[in-house]
């Protein structure tokens, strides 16, 4: 089955499991996601299912969305509530605008050491893999951008809406935020409300993937710093031909007729190649 879903993924489960779950739906082998959420995590997953999984290096993965939840007065290994406590405090009285002050510091680009619970290779062990076994291990920095930051409290439970680019780690952020505040802080709640100009909304749950999945077309799940372009000759595309191209951007996505066709790169004899057919 060849098809784009958009998944509303629960807390409890991993990326992996809802991934098992609708292979089993729709008889798929052939399943891949864009962004792992952590079990503990909710929110907007991509499914590529089928020849649709070519498309995973072309799909959005920056200008991701986020809703959290955080305390203060405690830190733990894994920068949330679900870790083991390291260290406790009695947290400082602030106000919404003093934290907010201390949110907006972080926009822009910046670095982030990632967490030991993350699932980022090191030595060709994912790291969540050593903190099982009691290891850590020194983290390099590593660049992100911060679009948004925004601190609300709600009936004494302090909120974080954040846009960062991908790879970004919201329970680094919040435990980043509590150092600049002088505070212990662990996230308590974790959301993906979107990624670019999908949201949550689109998305369906795992309860309805059986009567009602929430598929997209390609078009809808590209990252756009890959520019559409009008194929003027299908045929050299489809058979994947180098082409001439006078576009400023390296890499380029031939469409036709709202069709995608293949993923073109630039190369140093100044033509286009095939990097990926796409149809």
């Amino acid at each position: 089955m060849d098809a784009i879903l958009l998944l509303n993924k629960p807390t409890g489960i991993t990326s992996f499991d809802a991934v098992s779950r609708c292979r089993r739906i729709f008889h798929e082998r052939k399943i891949g996601h864009s962004g792992t959420l952590d079990p503990n995590a909710s929110g907007l997953l991509i499914l590529l299912l089928g020849r649709y999984t070519k498309f995973l290096p072309y799909c959005v993965h920056d200008h991701k969305h986020y809703h959290a939840t955080f305390v203060f007065g405690q830190k733990t290994d894994s920068g949330d509530i679900w870790g083991n406590v390291i260290a406790e405090k009695q947290p400082q009285p602030h106000t919404l605008e003093s934290l907010q002050a201390a949110a907006h510091t972080f926009l822009g680009d910046g670095e982030q050491i990632p967490p030991m619970v993350s699932a980022i290779k090191q030595d060709g062990k994912k790291l969540y893999e050593l903190a099982r076994k009691g290891i850590e291990v020194e983290r390099k920095p590593r660049p992100v951008h911060i679009s948004r930051m925004e601190i609300r409290l709600v009936e004494d439970v302090w909120h974080l809406d954040a846009i960062v680019s991908g790879g970004t780690y919201i329970r680094t952020l919040i435990t980043d935020l509590g150092e600049t505040v002088g505070e212990y802080a662990a996230m308590s709640s974790l959301c993906r409300t979107g990624i670019e100009s999908i949201t949550l909304e689109q998305a369906c749950t795992l309860e309805a993937i059986e009567t009602a999945p929430a598929f997209v077309p390609p078009k809808l799940i590209l990252d756009p710093s890959f520019p559409l372009v009008e194929a003027s000759d299908p045929d050299a595309i489809l058979h994947g031909r180098s082409v001439r191209l006078d576009h400023p951007s390296n890499t380029v996505i031939f469409e036709k007729d709202n069709e995608i066709l293949a993923a073109y790169q630039k190369q140093e004899d100044g033509r286009y190649h095939c990097q990926r057919g796409l149809l």
